[in-house]
């Protein structure tokens, strides 16, 4: 867990809420194993920026990818929070869960 910049945001203004988010069962609910998984390749330096977590949201909601816990948790590495704010880049992971398109699970 206290690799790729975790460590360094910290101490940082709202980081720690995010993280919180992550484990809520209110909101990703993701367990202790999902957790230090998910801040992989990038995500603790995007956590708080604005659109972020909303972002991380939508992938997760049943009105847009809906991705479930594992997935999501899968999803996010390979340097996929650094993109995630793209609009083109949503667009075009939509079309691979389209079953219009490539239908991908």
């Amino acid at each position: 867990f206290m690799c790729n910049g975790v460590a360094s945001r910290l101490t940082d203004a709202g980081f720690l809420e995010a993280v919180r988010a992550l484990r809520s069962p209110d909101d990703l609910g993701l367990s202790t194993e999902q957790l230090v998984t998910f801040m992989c390749n990038g995500v603790a330096s995007r956590l708080t920026d604005a659109g972020f977590l909303e972002a991380v949201r939508a992938l997760r909601s049943p009105d847009d990818l809906g991705l479930s816990t594992k997935q999501l948790v899968s999803f996010m590495c390979n340097g996929v929070a650094s993109r995630l704010t793209d609009a083109g880049f949503l667009e075009a992971v939509r079309a691979l869960r389209s079953p219009d398109d490539l239908g991908l699970s």
